[in-house]
């Protein structure tokens, strides 16, 4: 998902206004329900093995994606502290007995 949002420097703001309000006349409202739901469908996947906290969903998911795609596209950083914000993450949404 960071790649995709990062291919816009950080995600465009109708997308985000989609995301955030559900506007039924916003063009990118569904694709952007079904960018949610897949995303949702993803997590749940992880969560029934033990992999992700139960407490997360999918919509988290997808800001911490778009959070991190947003300050790649900033140029302000480089790749060892994009690596080590990416494993800051990761490790928030593993559950206790699955983190390295």
């Amino acid at each position: 998902m960071e790649e995709y949002f990062s291919a816009f420097s950080g995600p465009p703001e109708p997308l985000m206004a989609a995301a955030r309000e559900r506007e039924p006349d916003n063009a990118l409202t569904l694709p952007c329900d079904d960018l949610i739901a897949t995303t949702d469908e993803y997590l749940r996947a992880a969560q029934r093995a033990g992999h992700a906290r139960q407490s997360v969903k999918g919509y988290d998911l997808l800001l911490a994606a778009v959070s991190v795609a947003w300050i790649s596209g900033t140029g302000a950083t480089d790749e060892e502290s994009l690596g080590r914000l990416r494993a800051l993450i990761e490790s928030g949404y593993r559950e206790q007995d699955d983190a390295e």
